[in-house]
């Protein structure tokens, strides 16, 4: 005879199990909320310029933030349209990153270092009806605005002056001060129904191969890749941190830091408009910073002012550099590890929110030291969580993870696009099957590690053959004369491309040929490999994040080798 018990059972076993978590969904102004009422009195700093460094809070930013909200909405911004920054990195800014949400509107950070006319065509092909623009940026704007006209412009006083020409109110232009006194802050941030897979800012890539394009990320998307930049193996952070981030809040949302620095109620150190080398590091020893993020360019100019200033500034004990845009050389690392701070590195791109993997070492290798260990950290590591990648041959076919096979990166994950802004459909980025094309080629390691081999367009074909610009470049830094080195394929009547080498030297190192160039390539590369050109250089053109222009180099050397 069967127990009470055992009828129980077997009725309950034949129905489905009922969904009992709370359906709460994700929602970036959340995070402020948060902020407000956990971290209130945690310092916000922001450089406004030389010797002007400001204070606040995350209380006095969220009631910006509301105030700020308020006006929008009084001006009539409604849900879904677009609200436009051409801000440097402050407080300010970061304001504007949660009012424009508390409305339901969409942000969009515009690059400042971008041209007037390519500006124009970011700002028509998202739409934008207003901005908000630092007043030292109105020059640029009125440029833009020869092409573009918007409703609403409201002018943020970074404290440079002005010419009255160029003032706000002879343009008819809102002051910020005045527009927000008038406004009638939110009473609250928003709490009623929504869907968070609802837009919440447009970032637009670099358009190294033609028209940039719109990524448009949301709440969704923008927290859970905040939660996963913030695990132990990717960034590592928590509120004990005070983060300093030189990537630009137009490039990728500054890496997530607006909202994963204030989600953890980390110390904030903005850097503002147009830092100079010493400047940063008066900033980052000044405020006790222990995490920073940038391209390698803003840490190779940083570690050159350090040297050329020995004993002036020490880092702050266990502080942590994290490099992306493109590789850093294996002698960065070297360099950072002598000034006892740890560098690492990873893989992502506007299209991943930005973060894709990070080099953190698995306790296998922890026994790896010298140049064993620094080959580990050069690579593009592991993918965070959530994150999936493969990568495939010219036909698809997905490649084994062998250490050698080398194929197009592709990925997919909760923070991966798999549309960019279309008119009138978005335009896809993915394969049939839902993998985003990436454009990168990388070869994985059995154990998952990855290496960034080089860019689709600008890997070098020399006879058939594939050379890796990425790896050359890293081998040339190698050398204790060189600076930068890019290298790029320019036609051969012989070999249908060669690589042409672009040497910039450090100071004191005018003596170095191109044959000591070559004779450092030859123990590294096959001798086929090793460029029958080089070029020595005084600058080399970046994109508006910092990167290597290549394309600029390629249309300026096309003719180098014929």
């Amino acid at each position: 005879m069967s127990s009470s018990f055992e009828v129980l059972r077997r009725e309950r076993a034949v129905r489905p199990v009922p969904r009992t978590m709370m359906d709460a969904p994700l929602r970036v102004t959340d995070v402020m909320r948060r902020a407000e009422l956990l971290f209130a009195d945690v310092e916000v700093v922001s450089r406004h310029g030389p010797g002007d460094v400001r204070r606040s809070n995350y209380r006095a930013v969220a009631r910006e933030a509301l105030a700020l909200a308020g006006a929008l909405k009084g001006l009539g911004i409604a849900p879904g349209q677009r609200v436009a920054t051409l801000m440097w990195n402050h407080a300010a800014h970061l304001a504007a990153y949660y009012a424009v949400p508390a409305i339901g509107a969409v942000l969009h950070p515009l690059n400042p270092r971008l041209i007037a006319e390519e500006l124009a065509y970011i700002v028509a092909d998202a739409g934008d009806v207003a901005l908000l623009v630092d007043d030292d940026l109105l020059p640029l704007w009125r440029q833009v605005a020869e092409h573009v006209s918007l409703d609403h412009v409201i002018v943020h006083p970074l404290g440079a002056p002005v010419p009255a020409a160029e003032s706000a109110p002879a343009h008819g232009h809102r002051l910020w001060a005045d527009t927000l006194a008038a406004a009638t802050p939110l009473p609250g941030w928003p709490e009623d129904a929504f869907d968070e897979r609802d837009p919440v800012s447009i970032c637009y890539t670099s358009g190294t191969t033609g028209r940039p394009k719109g990524v448009v990320y949301s709440h969704r998307s923008i927290l859970l890749h905040g939660l996963g930049a913030a695990t132990p193996d990717a960034l590592n952070l928590s509120g004990r941190d005070t983060v300093m981030a030189l990537a630009p809040m137009f490039h990728a949302n500054a890496w997530s830091m607006p909202h994963t620095s204030a989600m953890l109620g980390q110390k904030q150190v903005f850097t503002g408009p147009r830092t100079s080398p010493a400047e940063i590091m008066d900033l980052f020893v000044g405020e006790q910073a222990n995490v920073s993020l940038g391209v390698p360019t803003f840490w190779s100019d940083v570690l050159n002012v350090i040297d050329q200033h020995p004993g002036r500034w020490t880092f702050p004990a266990g502080t942590r550099i994290y490099c992306g845009g493109s590789a850093p050389p294996p002698e960065m690392f070297r360099r950072f590890d002598r000034l006892g701070v740890h560098l690492q590195t990873g893989w992502g791109m506007t299209e991943t929110s930005p973060m894709g993997s990070q080099t953190w070492v698995r306790p296998e290798y922890r026994g790896l030291t010298g140049e064993a260990l620094i080959a580990l950290r050069v690579s593009n590591g592991l993918p965070l969580p959530f994150i999936e990648m493969r990568h495939v041959d010219e036909a698809g076919a997905v490649q084994p993870r062998d250490g050698v096979a080398m194929g197009e990166l592709q990925v997919r994950g909760p923070w991966v696009i798999g549309a960019y802004i279309g008119h009138p459909q978005p335009i896809s980025a993915t394969t049939a099957d839902g993998w985003m094309k990436t454009g990168d080629i990388v070869v994985f390691q059995p154990d998952g590690y990855m290496r960034l081999v080089d860019r689709l367009k600008d890997l070098v074909k020399s006879g058939g053959e594939w050379i890796s610009s990425v790896d050359m470049e890293k081998a040339l830094c190698d050398h204790p004369a060189v600076a930068e080195a890019a290298v790029i394929a320019v036609p051969d009547e012989r070999w249908s491309e060669r690589p042409l080498a672009l040497i910039m030297l450090k100071p004191g190192h005018a003596h170095v040929s191109a044959a000591d160039i070559q004779d450092h390539l030859r123990p590294r590369f096959a001798k086929w490999m090793v460029p029958d050109h080089i070029e020595f250089v005084t600058e080399l053109p970046r994109t508006s994040v910092g990167k290597l222009n290549k394309l600029a180099l390629r249309r300026q050397y096309a003719d180098a080798a014929r």
